[in-house]
C-alpha cells in the first residue's frame, strides 16, 4: 500500500470541518502545501471513507476544529505574508544559504520540481512540457535561475541545484497573460499557472512558475512546439527528475480518477433530479446549448450560453447562498431551424388565432397586456391566458388595472372578466337551432360558407352554459369560421370575436 500522505489527526480535523458544513475548497487552504498536495477530490474521499482507514476516524470535536482554524489563521496573518504557493515566505522555505550569499533549490528534482537554468520565450519547448508534465500530475514549480542536477564520474556535483540567477530579463518582464497565451495555443485544456519573482541577491533574480493540477486532465498538445519537445496530442506526465510522455498504466490512473470524480460531482445532480421528479427539472446541455426533459427541449441563445460557459468554468470568490449567475432574459419561439418565430411582439389577431389552436403562448400575460392596450375594446379569451399565466380571478383583474391603457378600457375589461355573461348575445333566425344541437353535444357540420360561419359563431355566442363538447373542438370549428370571416369584413370579425369571447367565459373562467 502507497504511503500515506495525510495523517489520523488531520482526517479527523477535515471530518470536523465537513461536519461544520465547509466547503471542499475552504478546508483545502488549512492542508494543501506545496510538497504535500491535498486536493478537493481527496477530501470528497476522506468524506465517504474511502480514503485508507478514514472511515474509522471519528470527527473533530467542534471545538478542537474551531481552536484549529483559529490558530492557524492567527499565524498567516502574523507571518505578514502570502500562504500560497507563491507567496514569498512559502518560496524562501523551498531555498536554503549553504555559505553567506550562496543560496541552493533544497528539494532537487522530484515528481513536483523541475529546474532550469535560464528562461526565454524563443525556446519555450522544455518549460512548456514541464507545466503539461506537472498538471498531468499532482502539480509543482518550474524553477528559472537554479542550476540543474550536475553528475561528474557517477557522483551529483556540488553545485547542483544551486541558484545562479537568470541571466535574461523575459521572465521578470514578462506579463502574465504572455504565459497563458503561450499556454493556450499549445496545449488543451489549458494548464492553470500563477508566476513570482523571487531575489536573493542584487541581480541574482530566480522565476518560479506554480502548475496547478488540472482537475480535467490530460492535458494534451495542441501543435508542434520546439522541434521535438512537444508534438501534437503528445500527453506529458511528470516522473521523478523528468518530464516526458506520459506511460500507459498512469494514463490510465488519470481516466480512471476523472471517470470517479464525475461520478461523485453527478450524484448531487442526480439526487437533486430524483427530488424535483421529470414534471419539475430540466438537464443543461452547456455543449449544444439546450434545456431538455427528454419530451420538450429549450434551446439556450449563443450569447446567454457564454456567458453560462465563462461562469461554469471561471473561478470566483461565492458567498454560501449567493447565486454567481443570475440569468435575465426573453424567452423566444423558434422553428426547427432555429429562427425566431416571435419576439416577444404580439398583435390582437394573435390573441384569437392562437386561441383557436388552442396554443400554449410563451408569455401569456403579453396577450393580456396586448388585448387591453392595443384592443379598442374588442373582444378577447382574457380567461385562457389568465389561466395559462397561473392567474386568479384577482389577479387577472390587477393585471388589468396594471396596464398603460386608458382608464375607462381598463374598466370595460374589469368589467367583462368579473361578469361571466357579458359575452352573451340573444340570437335569432337559424341560430337557435345551432344552438340547440350544441346544448345537446352535436356538433354541426363543417361551414361551407360564409353565412353559416357567422350563424354557428351566433350560436356559440347565445350558450347559457357550457355544452357537453370538448373545447378543442369547438375551438377547431370555430376557427374554420373565422377563416371565412377574415374575407368579409370587420363586423363579420367581431361576431367571431365575441363567440371566442364566449366560449373562454363557459370553459375558462373561474
Amino acid at each position: 500500500m502507497a504511503t500515506r500522505s495525510i495523517t489520523d489527526q488531520e482526517i479527523s480535523l477535515i471530518k470536523g470541518m465537513l461536519e461544520k458544513g465547509m466547503k471542499n475548497t475552504e478546508i483545502q487552504f488549512f492542508f494543501n502545501r506545496p510538497e504535500r498536495k491535498v486536493n478537493t477530490g481527496r477530501i470528497s474521499q476522506i468524506k465517504g471513507g474511502s480514503y485508507s482507514t478514514s472511515a474509522a476516524i471519528k470527527a473533530a470535536d467542534p471545538a478542537v476544529v474551531e481552536t484549529f482554524i483559529t490558530s492557524f489563521r492567527r499565524k498567516t496573518a502574523n507571518s505578514g505574508e502570502d500562504s500560497g504557493p507563491t507567496g514569498e515566505e512559502t518560496l524562501r522555505s523551498l531555498f536554503h544559504e549553504v555559505t553567506p550569499g550562496e543560496h541552493f533549490f533544497r528539494l532537487g528534482e522530484s515528481d513536483r520540481h523541475e529546474c532550469k537554468e535560464d528562461f526565454g520565450f524563443k525556446h519555450s519547448g522544455k518549460w512548456l512540457r514541464a507545466i503539461a508534465a506537472l498538471a498531468n500530475n499532482t502539480g509543482g514549480y518550474v524553477i528559472f535561475g537554479v542550476k540543474d542536477k550536475n553528475v561528474v564520474n557517477g557522483n551529483v556535483a556540488a553545485d547542483s541545484y544551486k541558484v545562479l540567477g537568470m541571466k535574461s530579463p523575459e521572465f521578470e518582464n514578462a506579463d502574465p497573460v504572455d504565459f497563458t497565451s503561450r499556454l493556450k495555443a499549445v496545449f488543451d485544456p489549458t494548464p492553470k499557472i500563477e508566476t513570482a519573482l523571487l531575489e536573493f541577491s542584487p541581480g541574482q533574480k530566480v522565476g518560479v512558475i506554480y502548475v496547478h493540477q488540472h482537475p480535467s486532465r490530460p492535458v494534451i498538445a495542441l501543435k508542434n512546439e520546439g522541434g521535438d519537445q512537444v508534438r501534437e496530442s503528445d500527453i506529458f506526465f511528470r516522473y521523478p527528475g523528468q518530464s516526458s510522455r506520459i506511460k500507459y498504466s498512469d494514463l490510465r490512473a488519470i481516466l480512471d480518477d476523472r471517470d470517479r470524480d464525475s461520478r461523485q460531482q453527478i450524484l448531487p445532480m442526480v439526487e437533486r433530479l430524483l427530488a424535483l421528479g421529470p414534471s419539475h427539472a430540466m438537464v443543461a446541455d452547456l455543449t449544444d446549448g439546450v434545456l431538455t426533459n427528454g419530451a420538450r427541449s429549450l434551446v439556450i441563445g449563443d450569447e446567454l450560453l457564454g456567458k453560462i460557459n465563462f461562469i461554469q468554468q471561471g473561478q470566483f470568490d461565492e458567498k454560501e447562498g449567493a447565486a454567481t449567475l443570475k440569468i435575465v432574459g426573453d424567452v423566444y419561439a423558434v422553428d426547427g431551424e432555429g429562427q425566431v418565430i416571435r419576439r416577444g411582439f404580439v398583435t390582437p389577431v394573435d390573441l384569437i388565432r392562437d386561441f383557436l389552436s388552442a396554443d400554449s403562448p410563451y408569455d401569456p400575460k403579453d396577450y393580456i397586456r396586448c388585448a387591453v392596450e392595443a384592443g379598442n375594446g374588442g373582444w378577447f379569451p382574457l380567461h385562457y391566458y389568465a389561466h395559462k399565466s397561473n392567474l386568479n380571478l384577482e389577479a387577472l383583474t390587477s393585471l388589468i388595472e396594471g396596464t398603460k391603457a386608458p382608464l375607462k378600457r381598463k374598466q370595460l375589461y374589469v368589467d367583462r372578466v368579473r361578469n361571466h355573461d357579458s359575452a352573451f348575445t340573444k340570437a335569432g333566425g337559424a341560430a337557435p337551432k345551432y344552438r340547440a344541437g350544441l346544448d345537446r353535444g352535436l356538433l354541426p357540420k363543417t361551414p361551407e360558407t360564409a353565412k353559416d360561419a357567422l350563424t354557428f359563431a351566433r350560436a356559440i355566442g347565445s350558450l347559457e352554459s357550457q355544452p357537453p363538447i370538448d373545447v378543442k373542438k369547438l375551438l377547431a370549428l370555430l376557427k374554420i369560421c373565422w377563416d371565412f370571416a377574415e374575407g368579409i369584413g370587420s363586423s363579420e370579425m367581431s361576431v367571431i370575436r365575441k363567440a371566442a369571447a364566449r366560449i373562454d367565459q363557459l370553459y375558462f373562467a373561474e
